[in-house]
């Protein structure tokens, strides 16, 4: 008998094929209050930590399916119950925002309420932004240091029902007490791929700042206010100097 152990997340991309017991718009059978906004089913023969077979929300599927093929983006991850939950998509949903952790929580709501949990995404998008004072005449880029290690810009995950650029500038705020005033049209992204596996889309945008820094104490541990050349070898991130370059760029063209 093929098991899956409470907090095992190695199924992350994988494809199942998903047996559907509980379609989109079916009452739940102990809650008749609850009425299924997703199709929810098993992976046959595979077993959970409450001894029945898998259980996996298919998002994306807007209509009632007996199975369906699926690739796992994502695991809630339970602290109260003694099983985990899957999160899969068909191929074509792939990457797109449903597959977001905000979109996610919210689309399993309606179960997951009454769990404490987290929830492990394969796809992670971030937004923020690049943010520039004026010192003495000389512009200076302010980098953070966050408590993975990263020197880089202030970003942080999409909410439900943000754009890009609400997230960047509540993340801004967040993590440094500024208020950003995103400048023109400068957006730039990047994709990668860490070693476990997560597609990480960060976005960053623009905006100058005249105000005092307020650091988010629980996860940013330190902050530089440095000129361009400095700031550019500063960044650890490879990813992360063609933004501090284009920035520079794009200010120095509209000035």
């Amino acid at each position: 008998m093929k098991t899956v152990e409470k907090g095992d997340v190695s199924a992350l991309g994988q494809k199942f094929t998903v047996k559907i017991d509980r379609p989109i718009g079916s009452v739940h059978p102990k809650h008749p209050d609850i009425t299924y906004p997703v199709n929810y089913g098993f992976v046959p023969e595979l077993f959970a930590g409450d001894g029945e077979e898998q259980d996996v929300y298919i998002l994306g599927v807007d209509t009632p399916v007996d199975e369906i093929a699926v690739t796992i983006v994502a695991i809630i991850l339970r602290s109260d119950d003694n099983e985990d939950k899957w999160v899969g998509v068909t191929d074509d949903m792939l990457g797109t925002p449903i597959c977001y952790e905000c979109n996610i929580r919210k689309a399993v709501e309606f179960q997951e309420q009454f769990y404490t949990s987290e929830i492990d995404a394969v796809y992670e998008k971030t937004c923020g932004a690049v943010m520039y004072t004026m010192q003495d005449g000389e512009r200076k880029y302010l980098l953070i240091t966050n408590n993975s290690g990263h020197i880089g810009f202030p970003k942080g995950h999409v909410e439900f029902g943000e754009n890009e650029r609400q997230t960047a500038v509540r993340e801004v705020r967040e993590e440094t007490g500024l208020h950003a005033e995103l400048i023109g049209d400068f957006r730039m992204e990047y994709s990668y791929i860490n070693a476990s596996g997560h597609h990480k889309n960060p976005v960053y945008f623009l905006s100058s700042f005249d105000e005092g820094i307020t650091l988010q104490q629980e996860e940013i541990t330190d902050s530089f206010l440095l000129p361009y050349e400095e700031a550019l070898e500063t960044l650890n991130y490879p990813q992360d100097r063609p933004i501090l370059e284009a920035a520079e760029k794009y200010l120095n063209s509209i000035e």
